[in-house]
């Protein structure tokens, strides 16, 4: 604490009750407390607050000379129960703020700028698996395991964009599943950012409701997604399936790997494991992940 003049401390009324000023004295008490500014957050980023004003009325009365003092902050360290200094750094916030769809559409708003997407942009959709800790498969057989089954790992169904590479979704769920739940709402999310003219995707999502959600609702013109042979018939009854087994295009399915080569840069450089322990931080780090990766594209692009 640091005063104006030359003394220490603050001069109250000692005593306590209805006598404590009886004796019309006054004893010196030393004051022991902690300030923190109100400007600072428990957040990565640490704000200047510099001096912190204090007003006449945290001085005693019978202090001679109340006069408006100034204080520094005595510690840096972060005040436990403050809130964030942006709310969409929240965590309980994010979701509902909706966050990543508000950095993806700014990501793919730069991209347009730049000149990065193409005229009929191509869309490819496949989904993946994360490790969910970091052990080595030379530890695993040194440890003298013969098999390393996992039970459960994270899951990704991202779009993408095949001339870019560039992330235009991602659902983000446990693994191992059925791919095809995941295809409406990944799809759903991208076409918010970009067109599509065309989309591309393995058998695991073969589907009439696939086929009928991107053609009718959202506008994209082609759908190559091969049929799933387990499921018996040769000849498909519904419109779109049997599209698949008589127009099927051979060569503009090919760019479908475009998807895979995607997935393998972005474990190279990003790492196939992830560092967060439970399921939320888990989500919340491949959303990072997706981000991270368009942004790296963006930055070089430009």
């Amino acid at each position: 604490m640091v005063h104006g003049n030359k003394k220490k401390n603050d001069q109250i009324a000692g005593g306590s009750g209805k006598n404590r000023f009886a004796d019309g004295q006054i004893q010196s008490v030393h004051l022991f407390f902690q300030l923190f500014s109100s400007r600072f957050y428990s957040a990565s980023i640490i704000c200047d607050t510099g001096f912190a004003s204090v007003s006449q009325d945290r001085l005693s009365r019978h202090y001679p000379d109340a006069q408006r003092l100034l204080r520094l902050t005595q510690s840096v360290k972060p005040q436990k129960g403050t809130a964030l200094f942006h709310t969409l750094l929240c965590r309980k916030k994010a979701s509902k703020k909706r966050a990543f769809e508000k950095f993806l559409s700014t990501i793919f708003e730069q991209a347009k700028d730049i000149g990065l997407l193409d005229r009929h942009p191509q869309a490819a959709v496949d989904a993946t698996g994360l490790e969910s800790r970091h052990t080595s498969r030379h530890y695993v057989r040194r440890k003298g395991y013969k098999r390393f089954l996992r039970y459960h790992w994270p899951k990704i169904t991202a779009v993408c964009e095949t001339h870019t590479h560039l992330f235009a979704g991602c659902i983000v769920t446990r693994g191992p599943s059925n791919d095809s739940p995941q295809f409406a709402p990944a799809i759903i999310q991208a076409s918010q950012f970009v067109q599509f003219d065309q989309l591309l995707a393995d058998a695991g999502y073969d589907g009439e409701h696939n086929h009928q959600l991107c053609r009718e609702q959202l506008g994209i013109a082609v759908t190559m997604i091969p049929l799933n042979r387990r499921r018996g018939r040769k000849w498909p009854k519904s419109k779109y399936r049997r599209q698949m087994k008589t127009q099927f295009d051979k060569e503009l399915y090919n760019q479908r790997w475009q998807i895979e080569s995607v997935y393998s840069r972005h474990k190279r450089l990003l790492g196939s494991a992830l560092r967060g322990r439970t399921e939320p931080s888990r989500q919340r780090e491949c959303l990072l992940r997706i981000l991270t990766h368009d942004l790296m594209i963006i930055r070089r692009a430009a």
